[in-house]
């Protein structure tokens, strides 16, 4: 017979209910528990067992959007300084705007191009 000591798992350490669910009041997206935010929107998730302020989950008016890119290229500058000035404009735009980076390189000359989304006024 082994003598092995279990150990808890680290999850029920700190939350004796590690599988316990909220969801966020703006965009209904379930989350665990011992997160504060949203991992999708944003927003404040209400605390465990708390009802929701009603103010809080109206959703705002839906405004059209249109996915908008811009280019970063350069046979001269270092994959760096490439790196850095596309980094610096997908910043300015924000998480809630900015849907990706794509990169690539042929013959020594780099792109990265960064997509995001704008409002359409269309």
């Amino acid at each position: 017979m082994s003598n092995r000591q279990f150990l808890p798992c680290p999850l029920t350490i700190n939350n004796p209910h590690p599988f316990i669910m909220k969801t966020c009041p703006r965009c209904q997206e379930p989350s665990d528990d011992h997160f504060d935010s949203c991992w999708r929107c944003s927003s404040p998730l209400p605390a465990s067992g708390a009802i929701p302020d009603p103010a809080q989950t109206a959703l705002p008016e839906k405004v059209r959007k249109k996915a908008d890119f811009k280019i970063f290229r350069s046979t001269f500058a270092t994959w760096d300084s490439l790196c850095n000035e596309a980094a610096g404009f997908a910043s300015t735009l924000g998480p809630e705007n900015l849907i990706t980076l794509s990169h690539s390189e042929d013959q020594e000359d780099g792109v990265i191009i960064v997509w995001f989304w704008t409002e359409d006024f269309s």
